[in-house]
C-alpha cells in the first residue's frame, strides 16, 4: 500500500514553542510537542518542528521521549554495616563501654571481690582497706 503524502498540522504550529537558543530550550520544546501530540511518530515530529524554525532531528526526539519513559531513580538508602565476627579476644573490648576517669573496670571489680572473700567479708575489706590507706598517707 503506497504512503500518502503527510499533510501539516494546522494544530502544530499552536503546540510548538517558538525556537531560542537559551539552554535546554531544544528540550523543552520536545516535551511540549510531545505532550500535546504523544502518538505521533518522532519523525513526523521532527517535520513539523523544522516547519517552524527548529534544528531537531527525529533522533533527538527520540532521545527525550525514551527518557521521558523511563522511572526516575531512587535515592539508595545508606546502609548500616553488618556487626564483624568478633574473636573471644575482641569481643571484650568490643563489649566494653568507654571509661570514665573514676570507672573500675570489671577485672577490677572481680579481684576486691576475690579478696573480700579472703577476708571474711565486705566489712573486713573495707576495714583492710582503711587501714591501708592510712599506711600509704
Amino acid at each position: 500500500m503506497p504512503k500518502t503524502p503527510e499533510t501539516t498540522n494546522p494544530v502544530a504550529s499552536s503546540a510548538i514553542p517558538q525556537p531560542s537558543n537559551a539552554p535546554g530550550a531544544k528540550t523543552a520544546a520536545i516535551k511540549a510537542v510531545l505532550a500535546a501530540f504523544p502518538s505521533t511518530m518522532p519523525k513526523e515530529l521532527a517535520q513539523m518542528m523544522q516547519a517552524e524554525g527548529w534544528d531537531i532531528s527525529a533522533q533527538s526526539i527520540s532521545v527525550v521521549k525514551s527518557k521521558l519513559k523511563k522511572k526516575p531513580k531512587r535515592r539508595a538508602t545508606p546502609r548500616t554495616k553488618a556487626p564483624a565476627a568478633t574473636t573471644p579476644s575482641t569481643a571484650t573490648v568490643a563489649a566494653t563501654p568507654p571509661k570514665a576517669a573514676d570507672a573500675i573496670s570489671f577485672d577490677s571489680l572481680k579481684k576486691a571481690k576475690d579478696l573480700a572473700a579472703q577476708l571474711g567479708g565486705i566489712k573486713e575489706a573495707k576495714a583492710a582497706v582503711a587501714a591501708l590507706s592510712e599506711l600509704l598517707d
